[in-house]
């Protein structure tokens, strides 16, 4: 499914197939060759595999934004994967509450502080279900967003008590597949409904002022105005 709409999967090993790979790494790792590109969980190096693998810094707590953001830059990372799971590379995390949108809006804080906001890009992930969560990321800043647990409930998982995905018998891979290019399809049509709802024909250049906060909490932690404020 992935490789049939040309997205690719995060993931500390492959999943086959022609979908291509973003490899999640731990410290210093070695980088697969085969990876489109690789996220580091630590260290200062990107550690390439070769010229053309791109590679990320991975950004797991509002507390290490200000230090990321500054070896990001200094070291010639090309983009940063904030996860407001907490645990990218965990069992779904995104399951597990609430994600810290905090992350987002201190990342973008930071770079502009530094007016350096157009030299690294911004990767976002937890809690993103639908197109319109991902204009709202992109709008905060992000440049894209990778999704989780939908692409789980759109492949017939359910949500099991102890946490997790329980994945019964009856759905074939065809199947399986079809409704991931359906999720992702319909997604990207939803957050480009979005953008043209403000006025813009580019999703990519929403911005903050074009949205609305409508509660305190989410005002607080993605810096957006309350409705009816100015």
């Amino acid at each position: 499914g992935l490789s049939e709409i040309g997205c690719a999967y995060v993931g500390r090993a492959p999943i086959g197939g022609d979908a291509g790979w973003v490899q999640l790494i731990e410290g210093d790792g070695a980088a697969d060759p085969m990876a489109l590109a690789v996220v580091r969980d630590g260290g200062t190096a990107p550690g390439r595999a070769g010229e053309d693998q791109l590679a990320g810094l991975l950004v797991s707590s509002a507390s290490r934004v200000a230090a990321a953001v500054e070896c990001g830059l200094a070291n010639g990372f090309d983009f940063l994967l904030l996860d407001g799971s907490r645990d990218l590379g965990g069992e779904w995390p995104e399951l597990a509450g609430a994600p810290d949108l905090t992350i987002l809006r201190d990342t973008i804080a930071e770079l502009r502080r530094l007016r350096r906001e157009e030299e690294i890009a911004i990767v976002y992930f937890g809690g993103v279900r639908s197109g319109t969560d991902a204009a709202k990321a992109l709008a905060l800043g992000a440049n894209a967003v990778v999704y989780g647990a939908p692409i789980a409930f759109a492949a017939g998982g359910e949500a099991a008590a102890g946490g997790g995905f329980r994945f019964g018998p009856g759905r074939g891979e065809d199947e399986i597949a079809q409704a991931t290019v359906n999720l992702l399809k319909a997604n990207s049509g939803e957050a480009s409904m979005m953008a043209r709802c403000t006025g813009k024909t580019d999703l990519h250049n929403l911005e903050p002022e074009d949205m609305r906060a409508i509660s305190l909490a989410t005002a607080e932690a993605t810096s957006i105005l309350l409705v009816g404020k100015h």
